[in-house]
Order: C-alpha cells, then structure tokens, then sequence
C-alpha cells in the first residue's frame, strides 16, 4: 500500500458516532461496488486506526477515523469518496490523498462472523446430528451469547438485496511484518475487508 485517505467521523448532539458509523460504511461501501472486478473484488483497503479491542469488561471500539489504502493513487481517485459522502459533509472530514508513511508495523481487518444465537445452534446441531434438545444443549455448557459482538467492534448496516439488518463485526489481527511482493497483489471485499492482507500501521 503506498496511498491513502483518511475520514474522520465527526459526531453531534444529534448524530452519534454508531449512527454516523452506519452511514458512512454503507456509503463506502457503495462506492467500493461502483469499482469492483469481475470476482467482487476491489483493490482499496479500509483500516480504522483507532480500533480500541475488547478489554477490561469495555467492549470493542471502532474509534472515529476510517482509512481508505490503495497501491496506486489512481484507484482512490477512482472512487471518488468525496461524491459518495457529499450528504454526510457536515458530519465528516476527509483528507485529500496522501502518501503512507513508512510503517514498521502491521496489521489487518477482516469480517468475523458471528455464529447466531444459542437456540439456533442448538437446533440446527439437533438437525445435523439426529440429537434430542438435552443431547444438543449439552455441547454448548459455558457457551456465552454475544460473545463475539462484545470481543469485536461492530457496524449495524442494511442489506440492500433483503432489506434486513445485520452486524458488520469487524476483527484486527496484528501481522509480525510485512511480505515484499505480497501487497501488489491483494484485493478486498466491497467492504475493503480481506483477513490475509496486510495493511501499514500508522
């Protein structure tokens, strides 16, 4: 990754910072689609460089800045991210594209899915193995629901196709160094997500 733009959430009275989370992701998302491949893949990255982990009974945090990162600086001018949040402006500010500094740490964002609620895991392991509910909820002792919506931070957005809401759960994983010649290569999902990639930490 050599380029980049940052957006800072900037949240009101009357605006909070998950609201305007939910706006601004699905607007970039938007715009990731606008400039996907033929696999539904896009060459810009997002990262949220104040993403707070779960600790200390605080759940996690996604902070208020959005990093879009791209190889080359043609793919951010593609996107056009101005046209797309044009509405959100008074609620945002973005930076004009920059040069990435030299990091010497990494680090990347991926999807975690969440697994569902414990009732319909308990019926759908009763399905799968021919189990009564007893024999089914016994595999589930210490099972705690929400666990991964509390360990991760989150984005509530709307499917576009169904209409029906979900959690956009967002994992970080900290990568030991960089691989020379890997970058060139990667690409991301419409939501700029990809778990083998690795992105500069700054």
């Amino acid at each position: 990754m050599k380029h980049h733009i940052d957006i800072t959430l900037l949240p009101s009275d009357d605006i909070g910072i998950h609201f305007l989370w939910s706006k601004v992701m699905m607007q970039v998302h938007l715009a990731l689609v606008e400039i996907q491949n033929d696999t539904k893949q896009v060459p810009v990255a997002t990262s949220f460089p104040e993403y707070r982990e779960h600790m200390n009974n605080k759940p996690g945090f996604l902070g208020q800045k959005l990093r879009l990162m791209a190889l080359d600086e043609a793919d951010l001018i593609r996107l056009d991210i101005n046209r797309w949040l044009s509405h959100l402006s008074d609620y945002i500010h973005v930076k004009g594209i920059s040069l990435i500094p030299d990091a010497d740490s990494y680090e990347s964002f991926s999807r975690e899915n969440t697994k569902g609620s414990l009732e319909k895991q308990i019926r759908r392991r009763m399905k799968r193995h021919n189990e009564t509910y007893e024999q089914a909820i016994s595999s589930y002792e210490g099972f705690e629901q929400g666990d991964v919506s509390a360990r991760t931070p989150f984005i509530r957005l709307k499917s576009l196709t169904s209409g029906n809401e979900f959690c956009l759960n967002i994992a970080r994983k900290h990568a030991a160094e960089n691989v020379n010649g890997l970058q060139k290569y990667q690409r991301f999902n419409t939501y700029g997500l990809n778990r083998a990639a690795i992105l500069p930490k700054f």
